[in-house]
């Protein structure tokens, strides 16, 4: 999906310690590395705000839902990723990926999810976007 590779792209180019394909990925969260990020589109939602009218034109604009997961075997290194991601993302406006995103609003502060089988900590938060359509 265009959300995932766009905020992928950002987070990429906004904190030195994410690299796209390294420890920053689109989709779910991959089993290794131990310390990395992933950002998944989830869910989408109809857009009722049309630029001339129902019967003229698209809607102006989609509304994209997705989540933002971090982790690391550090408890405070994951959550303080979390916090530095959702400072970036939470009612962000502007330019990703060279697409307009008009509003990105989180549902809230990332939460802690606990160690998974492998005693990693991870964080998550969802955010929701309205961006230009494609």
């Amino acid at each position: 999906m265009a959300v995932e590779a766009d905020v992928v792209a950002y987070l990429d180019a906004a904190l030195v310690a994410l690299i796209a394909g390294t420890n920053l990925y689109e989709g779910p969260m991959p089993e290794f590395p131990d310390t990395c990020v992933a950002v998944a589109h989830y869910a989408s939602q109809r857009s009722d705000d049309y630029v001339m009218g129902a019967s003229l034109t698209a809607p102006g604009y989609e509304v994209e839902f997705f989540q933002v997961m971090t982790r690391d075997a550090d408890k405070a290194t994951a959550r303080t990723q979390a916090n530095a991601i959702h400072a970036l993302l939470d009612n962000f406006a502007g330019t990703m990926n060279a697409r307009a995103y008009f509003h990105v609003r989180s549902d809230g502060t990332p939460t802690d999810l606990g160690q998974d089988q492998t005693l990693r900590w991870r964080y998550v938060a969802n955010y929701e976007a309205q961006k230009v359509r494609g």
